[in-house]
């Protein structure tokens, strides 16, 4: 009996003895590693009023607009209404990345256009081509970028479909 109360405590002495040396661990401080963002490239003298195309393009676009949204015969209306929409949704697409640049969207712009006293699908076919011109302009961001050709691919639905205007009228 003696040996078996011996081997106990043995036994117990050596449970004893592992958990204390479990909760005597020490752990080394660990060396702290600090974030360095990379440097970002930002244009150097950036201003709004140095990039007004799209303020100008807007003015074209509104006026070409107002000239194509008159009713006519059938044929020409709807092309007219094709046209109009494709105006609609590049002022939309415009709007946001004048937004995007700083700039007021909604600021009146002097319409860059000289026109001449032919008919108003004619003015509107001018007044489309500078927009579209004025929207060409490089631009530096990826975001507008993507906006930007979303702009001339409805600026290029309204040429065509204020082309075809002029071909049902002239039928």
């Amino acid at each position: 009996m003696k040996a078996q109360i011996l081997r106990s405590g043995r036994w117990l002495m050596l449970a004893a003895a592992v958990s204390g040396l479990s909760a005597c661990v020490v752990v080394p401080p660990r060396t702290q590693v600090v974030y360095k963002p990379a440097p970002v490239a930002v244009a150097p003298h950036w201003n709004p009023a140095e990039h007004p195309y799209y303020g100008h393009a807007m003015s074209d676009l509104r006026q070409a607009r107002a000239l194509l949204a008159r009713p006519d015969v059938q044929p020409v209306q709807d092309d007219e209404r094709w046209a109009v929409g494709a105006i609609d949704a590049a002022l939309k697409e415009m709007t946001q990345a004048s937004i995007q640049d700083g700039k007021n969207p909604w600021q009146p712009q002097p319409i860059d256009t000289r026109l001449n006293s032919t008919d108003r699908f004619h003015q509107a076919l001018q007044l489309l081509e500078q927009a579209r011109r004025d929207a060409s302009h490089r631009e530096d961001d990826p975001w507008v970028r993507d906006l930007q050709g979303r702009i001339l691919h409805h600026i290029d639905d309204a040429h065509r479909a204020t082309q075809q205007a002029i071909a049902d009228a002239l039928r």
